[in-house]
């Protein structure tokens, strides 16, 4: 009998046993070891697919058998487990605080970590040996097969060519820096590149304070300010990647003078010396608060700053506005912005400290580069 074109196909043999190879797969990602009965339960499969399926994936070197099963009634089971090391995972952080890079297995557990301080600010020339030389160093760590691969960079980033897009007033990194055709040259799988903030916000929604929210604004405040936009569980980055630059954001400054929020940091004088970068150090003497002039610039950062948010709340609506980072999770500070904003709407807003203080874009990246090695491997079937 011939099937028409209105007549739904039937899933092949070989497509239904990729997707159950896929079920097992996701079962023992998220448990130690199981019996063929266990994930026949979990799943709703039957034993003898189950059985066949992780015959397969024994065979693919994916999953091995480790026990037998004791006690309980019938006849006793053998337990299976991922083999997690058979593939891996390589996050990379490159941000004023060096370059960090980490492997991981399918299970996310660390294999290799390597840590190189650079120069601050840092020449797009200068950073490729070192770039290159920590990924290196974390590789030959790595016994098993690299499957994939995720960047973060303390600057705008074309998502599509993985380049810093070059901005005024760069508190980190000057120069042209291409850092998915640098990693190319030693990394085969495919490279995702975005900025710091973006892999923050993503690390927030993870297991932060943003896990009820699925359209917030991240606002970081460091060495350099930035933002990062989440519409509907999914980062927007703009056409150029440029999304969510809250630096670039005009405010009030001094004498009531229309400025972007860096410039007023840069007319207050409160940069590093010889550098585009915000001193945090200073920066958070003010905000303590300790004398007459400090609690008076104080408030004027804290109306610069509201005033910036304010106007990103006013474009994009979010459900919620989470502020972070080295100076903007000072005590006390984002009380100080939420007495000064003024949303149409707001009882409505949720403004919540970030929950991760210590490099959240450190989180976010390995969430990334993990699950897209998972992904990789779980394509395979």
């Amino acid at each position: 009998m011939s099937i028409t074109a209105n007549e739904p196909q039937r899933p092949s043999l070989e497509m239904l046993r990729q997707l159950t190879d896929r079920r097992v797969f996701e079962q023992l990602l998220d448990a130690a070891t199981l019996t063929r009965s266990e994930i026949a339960s979990r799943t709703g499969i039957s034993k003898p697919t189950i059985s066949e399926s992780v015959r397969r994936l024994i065979e693919a070197g994916l999953v091995v058998e480790s026990g037998r099963q004791v006690g309980g009634r019938g006849r006793a089971g053998t337990y299976c487990r991922l083999r997690a090391e058979a593939a891996a995972a390589l996050a990379i952080s490159i941000g004023p605080d060096g370059v960090v890079v980490g492997t991981f297995d399918l299970k996310d557990r660390p294999i290799a970590h390597v840590e190189e301080a650079v120069p601050v600010p840092a020449d797009g020339s200068d950073l490729e040996p070192i770039l290159l030389g920590a990924v290196q160093a974390a590789l030959r760590e790595t016994a098993s097969p690299l499957r994939s691969c995720a960047v973060s960079l303390a600057g705008p980033v074309n998502r599509q060519t993985g380049q810093l897009i070059p901005v005024p007033h760069p508190p980190f990194l000057i120069g042209e820096f291409a850092a998915r055709e640098i990693l190319a040259r030693v990394v085969s799988p495919p490279i995702e590149v975005d900025n710091d903030v973006n892999w923050a916000a993503l690390a927030e929604r993870q297991h932060g304070k943003a896990t009820d929210l699925d359209d917030f604004v991240l606002c970081y405040f460091g060495p350099g300010i930035g933002a990062a936009v989440m519409v509907a569980g999914s980062i927007v980055g703009g056409r150029r990647g440029m999304a969510g630059e809250l630096a670039h954001v005009r405010t009030v400054g001094a004498a009531s003078r229309s400025l972007s929020l860096f410039e007023c940091f840069s007319n207050w004088n409160l940069l590093k010396p010889g550098s585009e970068a915000i001193d945090v150090q200073r920066v958070l003497a003010i905000l303590d608060g300790g004398t007459a002039a400090d609690r008076r610039k104080r408030d004027q950062i804290a109306a610069a700053v509201a005033g910036a948010i304010d106007s990103v709340i006013a474009l994009l609506d979010p459900q919620g506005v989470l502020v972070g980072g080295p100076w903007g999770s000072a005590p006390g500070f984002l009380d100080l912005i939420a007495d000064r904003l003024q949303p149409q709407d707001k009882a409505a807003l949720v403004l919540r400290p970030a929950g991760l203080r210590e490099a959240p874009y450190r989180d976010g990246v390995r969430i990334r580069a993990v699950a897209a090695a998972r992904q990789a491997v779980a394509d395979e079937f």
